[in-house]
């Protein structure tokens, strides 16, 4: 591929330190690290960078190796899981010194966030423990999303040097979009840089990207073609990057969502477990992308069973490009319809309640006060992902909508605790497993007790059920 189709965040990656952008300490730091192993090795074998998505820190890493003629082995650290792969790939790397043409050399772990909590721990003790062996620099990259970042990678925390990354500065920002286009022979109007740089906060990747989208066919670009693009949140860029996933036309387009959203996978395919059914309305989108979803979980159940991890592009596969192209009737009207039906079936009268699609997501308004009503209404509105935004008087259902799995099994956790006591008594009386009396005994007994007002006395009283219990068994 020529320089002229490249991406330009590619086309205008930093080949040298004078060209990296902000965070001049992190840099500084970094260089000072790398310099230190020409006086031996120092007590910190490795730099732990990290900081938020697109401010440039494998640029620096790269920017670095460059200017010092360093031999940079990168590897992407959700690729290689196992001790045995990476040993296979790194280990003899990390105790030679020296290439065969006599270069420096430097290890580089990038996305570390990637690497997926308990499931890959013995990924992360495998680097950690060749930390403790190299003979060669080596430099850890993770985006620190949360305030906990460091619990999930404590064993490569307590052996590394913390090296921070912030945000862009917004003068920097504007002065690196001018040199681009002016470079590409691109008129930019000054309002427009000054608004992508504001509206980036600080990640210069995304603000190119979006320069670059703009910039399409046109050779000069003016605030009116800034207009649609909006403010971005980076404190909830996942619904962004769901957006992107169910609208691509391709398996390469959909599988960017892996590297933009920045969460493990295990979160990533609840997200869009969730919203399968809001943006595939249609049932045949609906059951190609569950089955595409469910080949995918296959894949990943497989990986971790067998530590074949070469499987999980499969599941990558799946989870974004089968579920994405799964689209072919669906309108987009889904969350919708959905909102409206389960408006119709709160029990109120037609015109209760106003609903109306906003920028946010649909929102829901009472026409009148709901006095003690409010809490029924509440809890059937959640159930499809509503929240009650307190001063709005009214409730609001993202386009895309967190996973609720923690809260369904919350709303239904009495319910549970009363199906378990009752299989218990089942159980002992009909001399089964409490496994087999909830499949199998259970739903029969409801059924009787439902229909007769009498057999259901008897049959709670011969069980010895409690009030609750029997109150549950007849619900």
């Amino acid at each position: 591929m020529t320089a002229e189709n490249q991406p330009w965040t590619h086309r205008f990656r930093p080949s040298c330190q004078a060209e990296v952008v902000g965070n001049e300490r992190a840099l500084s730091q970094l260089r000072t690290w790398i310099r230190s192993w020409e006086k031996g090795i120092p007590k910190e074998r490795a730099a732990f960078l990290h900081g938020p998505p697109g401010v440039g820190k494998t640029s620096c890493v790269v920017a670095i190796a460059n200017d010092m003629d360093i031999d940079l082995l990168e590897v992407n650290a959700s690729d290689f899981r196992t001790k045995k792969r990476l040993e296979g790939l790194v280990g003899r790397a990390s105790l030679q010194t020296v290439t065969i043409t006599g270069k420096r050399r430097m290890i580089l772990f990038d996305e570390l966030e990637g690497v997926s909590g308990q499931q890959d721990r013995g990924g992360i003790t495998s680097i950690r423990d060749i930390i403790k062996e190299t003979m060669i620099p080596i430099v850890l990259i993770a985006t620190s999303p949360g305030e906990k970042w460091q619990d999930k990678f404590r064993p490569l925390v307590d052996v590394s040097t913390l090296i921070e990354f912030s945000p862009v500065p917004f003068g920097a920002m504007v002065r690196r979009l001018r040199e681009c286009a002016t470079e590409l022979g691109i008129s930019v109007d000054e309002e427009v840089l000054e608004y992508l740089a504001d509206r980036s906060q600080g990640d210069l990747r995304s603000t190119l990207n979006d320069l670059e989208a703009i910039s399409r066919g046109k050779e000069t670009i003016t605030i009116k073609d800034v207009e649609g693009l909006g403010m971005r949140d980076r404190k909830d860029y996942t619904p962004d990057a769901l957006n992107k996933m169910f609208s691509a036309k391709s398996l390469r387009e959909a599988r960017r969502v892996i590297s933009s959203t920045h969460i493990d996978y295990d979160t990533l395919f609840d997200w869009i477990y969730e919203n399968l059914p809001v943006v595939l309305e249609s049932p045949r989108d609906l059951a190609r992308g569950m089955e595409a979803l469910s080949r995918a979980d296959i894949h990943q159940t497989r990986a971790q069973r067998t530590q074949a991890y070469r499987l999980l592009k499969y599941m990558f596969n799946e989870m974004t490009g089968g579920v994405a192209l799964s689209r072919l009737y669906s309108t987009g009207t889904g969350l919708l319809s959905q909102v409206r039906e389960k408006t119709a079936t709160l029990g109120f009268p037609p015109g209760a309640f106003t609903v109306t699609e906003t920028k946010a997501g649909i929102e829901v308004k009472p026409v009148k006060y709901l006095g003690n009503e409010w809490r029924r209404v509440n809890n059937g509105l959640r159930e499809v992902g509503a929240q009650w935004v307190r001063g709005g008087n009214a409730w609001l259902i993202p386009y895309f909508r967190p996973p609720q799995l923690v809260w369904r099994y919350r709303r239904t956790y009495q319910s549970r605790r009363r199906r378990d006591e009752v299989a218990a008594k089942v159980a002992e009386r009909c001399h089964v497993s409490s496994k087999e009396a909830v499949a199998e005994v259970i739903p029969l007994v409801k059924v009787m007790v439902g229909g007769d007002a009498v057999m259901a006395d008897e049959i709670t009283g011969w069980l010895d059920l409690d009030d609750k219990q029997s109150k549950w068994l007849k619900s």
